[in-house]
């Protein structure tokens, strides 16, 4: 690691952390944040930067950073894929010490730059909170832009009462999928990032393509249609350690792409990204189908938690999903810097609030 200050290298503090640092970084943080790898980060942004805190001979926290206009000012904003979320690694044994000394002083000014932001990011995210009593002492303003709850299925406690899926909803799903079945065969392929193919990703970017979405313009939200977002995953995927995480089912109806579901399963929580159908099968419900094959499955092996992101309240809370942890940005102003007073103003205008 090259340690750095003012462009400078001295002895200690603030570094540009080699790969190799990153990679066990990552396995020091929250198992949560285990796929918070340099490729994560990478894979949506090639002019990422990491900084780094190193504390006792060891990287404590990563900065992957990347510049960003907000209106007249740039800010440093953590790189990464808007959902999950961006965060930071942070080894969980660094002291409240260790990380107030990381966001205090020039140093801090230097590698972050006067305004940097964190988010989207979970409210509870475990850097997130701790970071935040830290820059607090360290001299930053801080705002806030609440964005959505995200929804969240307890599948832990829901199957404590009863079972889930429920009875009834296995039930419509199986009488959905014998209704599919007259229509031709039905067979469903499941995957993950280390075995999937490109025929995978070209079936789920066609299912996209004749799916609701269509008719939304070149901004509707897909994953594989999008060349861009495409691209993204599958950079995600060619880490092999990240590839594992990445899962993927596809339903065919006499080998016609008919719905997927896509997502990252990570420790206790399996993160909903995308699921979808293709409209000339909507009167059997495919979409529904696989969703509950998924979900039963999931319950089965003991995923405890399913975290669906925000909107659809109503088609979610069908699955038992009920609103989670608040979804937002978190922007960190120098307060002796001259962007602070003018970015408080400018900030209050656009729906970001002071975080105290």
């Amino acid at each position: 690691m090259q340690r750095i200050k003012d462009g400078q290298a001295i002895g200690g503090g603030w570094v540009r952390p080699e790969r190799a640092a990153l990679e066990r970084l990552t396995e020091a943080a929250d198992p949560l944040h285990v796929f918070l790898r340099p490729r994560w980060y990478e894979a949506s942004h090639a002019d990422v930067v990491f900084h780094g805190f190193e504390s006792s001979g060891r990287l404590i926290a990563a900065f992957p950073l990347t510049p960003r206009k907000m209106g007249p000012f740039t800010v440093q904003e953590v790189a990464g894929p808007y959902w999950p979320f961006r965060s930071i690694p942070l080894a969980q044994d660094a002291s409240d010490t260790e990380i107030s000394a990381m966001l205090s002083g020039s140093a801090a000014r230097d590698a972050l730059g006067s305004a940097w932001r964190l988010g989207p990011v979970q409210d509870n995210d475990p850097a997130l909170t701790r970071l935040l009593p830290a820059a607090r002492k360290g001299g930053w303003t801080m705002f806030r832009r609440s964005i959505a709850h995200s929804f969240d299925i307890d599948v832990a406690t829901l199957q404590a009462k009863k079972p889930w899926p429920s009875k009834s909803a296995i039930r419509q799903s199986r009488n959905y999928a014998n209704r599919l079945a007259r229509i031709g065969e039905v067979d469903y392929r499941h995957a993950t990032g280390a075995d999937w193919t490109a025929e995978d990703r070209d079936a789920m970017a066609e299912i996209e393509a004749k799916s609701w979405l269509a008719d939304q313009g070149d901004d509707a939200d897909t994953k594989f249609r999008d060349p861009a977002a495409r691209a993204m995953w599958e950079a995600v995927a060619d880490d092999p350690a990240l590839a594992p995480f990445v899962f993927c089912s596809i339903m065919r109806v006499d080998g016609i792409p008919a719905a997927f579901t896509f997502g990252l399963e990570i420790g206790s929580i399996r993160y909903q990204i995308a699921n979808n159908f293709n409209e000339a099968f909507k009167e059997c419900s495919p979409g529904r189908i696989i969703l509950t094959m998924n979900y039963a499955d999931a319950a089965e092996r003991g995923v405890p938690v399913i975290n669906w992101g925000a909107g659809d309240a109503g088609y979610k809370s069908r699955y038992g999903a009920e609103p989670g942890p608040e979804i937002v940005d978190q922007l960190f102003l120098d307060k002796a810097s001259w962007i602070e007073p003018l970015a408080s103003t400018i900030l209050s205008r656009r729906g970001w609030r002071r975080f105290r």
